[in-house]
């Protein structure tokens, strides 16, 4: 497996926001030009990718003004900005679901508190609002924890312990029951909450990532400036992250194992070119 860093050069975002662009046939509207900002965008059509892969059809919403419109910061009303419908055919209804960037959800534990992760799957399009919510005239814009369905934390960053351990945080607060022993819901195949970092895992936080996936209804994902990570949300792969139903199959034994055998192989190679060099 390649190993990357959290670097990668601009054009090489800007290619794939073409041709995502030309997949959808959409014209992207002015958007940040910050690194961390291309990678929230890279992780989201990742997302919108597992679930064609999963057999929807997505469309594009709410254009403005005739462009797609990215949500590149927690503020800002939904309304202004654009997202993906998720529609699949299930027996002779059709199941939605709404792929939105950087929208804020109410806390599962007390309606007063809000967070922002930078990826949301909701049941609806519709977001409640609240003008009371400041201490200035500004409005609120947000989803109900009911009406939420997974969400994603994008990291552009190598991933470290306390960024990790920091998840499990914000999915006991917006969806606790993916840390239950009990399957939240059995038959669902929709993507658990999940961190989605830029940078590889080091020996040390691979194994942070296996207990916590081996516990937990959620994903841990690494890797992701690397091109070929879109396998895992392809469809001959995206069985084996992490849904409402089962855990996630990218943290079984026989899997860390083998990296800790290439771990091993590695150092013994490294080791014998040091002592030929010492010679």
């Amino acid at each position: 497996m390649k190993l990357t860093t959290p670097f990668k050069d601009i054009t090489e975002f800007e290619r794939e926001l073409k041709d995502f662009a030309n997949k959808h046939r959409i014209t992207l509207a002015e958007h940040s030009k910050k690194i961390s900002n291309y990678f929230e965008m890279s992780c989201y059509h990742k997302i919108i990718l597992y679930y064609e892969s999963r057999g929807y059809i997505v469309n594009v919403k709410n254009l403005q003004k005739g462009f797609f419109r990215y949500k590149c910061s927690p503020s800002g009303r939904l309304q202004n900005f654009s997202y993906f419908e998720a529609t699949k055919k299930v027996k002779e209804d059709d199941m939605k679901l709404y792929l939105y960037h950087n929208a804020t959800i109410q806390s599962a534990h007390d309606v007063r508190v809000f967070t922002t992760p930078d990826i949301v799957i909701a049941k609806n399009d519709a977001p409640c609002e609240n003008f009371d919510y400041y201490e200035t005239k500004k409005g609120l814009s947000y989803f109900t924890n009911d009406n939420v369905i997974s969400f994603c934390e994008v990291k552009n960053l190598i991933p470290f312990p306390e960024l990790m351990i920091n998840f499990i945080g914000t999915v006991n607060e917006l969806k606790p029951k993916c840390l239950s022993s009990e399957t939240p819901e059995r038959g669902s195949k929709d993507l658990a909450p999940s961190l989605m970092m830029s940078g590889s895992y080091s020996k040390s936080t691979r194994r942070i990532k296996h207990s916590l996936e081996k516990r937990y209804y959620i994903n841990m994902l690494d890797n992701l400036f690397d091109n070929s990570t879109n396998s895992a949300f392809r469809k001959h792969h995206s069985n084996e992250l992490a849904t409402f139903s089962h855990k996630s199959a990218f943290s079984t034994e026989d899997i860390e194992a083998e990296y800790e055998e290439r771990l091993a192989a590695l150092n013994i190679v490294n080791t014998s070119i040091l002592e030929d060099e010492n010679k």
